[in-house]
């Protein structure tokens, strides 16, 4: 039976103007003039039915549906890339880089350019919310939050735990009864967007949260669960409600004024994200060289 499938040139702009959040910076990827990609996004749109990206101006935002295929498709994308690789070629390194789709869009692909520079090697990505998906042959290193005990493979701390409580500048301006100075006093649960634990790995909830202030929190059915973090952050930029924000993953956010960080830090020592790879990477000329970039980008 014939696949019902997207246009495949159409899908592959998608996944680049949302990797980039960029449509200038997807035909730069690609090798075509902008307005190809505008046309191929609406192209893609048409035959699903649904828009994918709000266009505010000059920049883009991925939709929910946006985000949605956005995950699906730079799962299958990376997939394609591990299964090509296995193939024999001749002598040409390749190095893959497992991460959450919430890592690759807002910490990774910043990153991208001065990644590629850094190292001869080849870097792709296999873009994964299950962490037992970098265990498989072929993916040299991946970034995991935890403690830094990941048994069988050694480990780098990245980016570590540091947490606020982020909210936009409309929300507050909507909401002055919200005292920064007094979180825990302030708050309504039903303000509160969550995205929860879902693989298990220690994130900071607001359960979390509100165990640290040593307050008990507010009823969990009152709170608004968001899976995805992207999708979590741009409801936060956009007034919905308040979130818990990551430094390193809010940054850009944080810089430009969209988000604000209310209160103290939350910290737990030895938490973050982490490089992890395995005993032999060190090996390779390659990943030598990658490694150390990541982790000067992220000191």
């Amino acid at each position: 039976m014939r696949r019902r499938l997207p246009p495949l040139n159409a899908l592959l702009a998608f996944d680049a103007a949302a990797r980039h959040q960029s449509f200038t910076l997807a035909a730069r990827e690609m090798g075509i003039a902008q307005p190809a990609i505008t046309r191929h996004i609406g192209n893609l749109e048409t035959w699903l039915g649904a828009p994918l990206f709000e266009r505010r101006g000059n920049s883009v935002a991925l939709t929910e549906a946006g985000v949605h295929l956005a995950r699906v498709a730079t799962s299958a994308f990376d997939r394609i890339e591990l299964g090509v690789r296995d193939l024999p070629r001749g002598g040409r390194q390749d190095l893959i880089i497992g991460a959450s789709f919430g890592i690759t869009h807002l910490w990774l692909m910043p990153r991208l350019a001065a990644m590629r520079a850094a190292t001869t090697a080849t870097v792709n990505f296999m873009t994964s919310d299950a962490y037992s998906d970098f265990d498989r042959a072929g993916v040299d290193l991946s970034i995991r939050y935890g403690d830094g005990r990941f048994p069988g493979y050694l480990s780098d701390l990245l980016l570590p735990e540091i947490c606020f409580v982020v909210a936009s500048p409309g929300f507050m301006a909507a909401h002055p009864e919200l005292d920064p100075r007094d979180l825990t006093g302030s708050l309504r649960g039903d303000w509160l967007l969550e995205h929860g634990d879902p693989s298990d790995t220690g994130w900071v909830t607001w359960r979390t949260w509100f165990e640290a202030q040593g307050v008990p929190p507010p009823q969990p059915e009152r709170w608004t669960e968001i899976r995805t973090y992207p999708a979590l952050l741009d409801m936060v930029r956009h007034g919905e409600g308040l979130a818990i924000g990551h430094v390193g993953l809010d940054d850009q956010l944080v810089e430009s004024g969209e988000i604000l960080r209310l209160g103290s830090p939350l910290q737990r020592p030895g938490r973050g994200y982490f490089l992890v790879y395995g005993p032999e990477a060190m090996k390779r000329p390659g990943f030598r060289e990658l490694r150390a970039q990541l982790l000067d980008r992220a000191g």
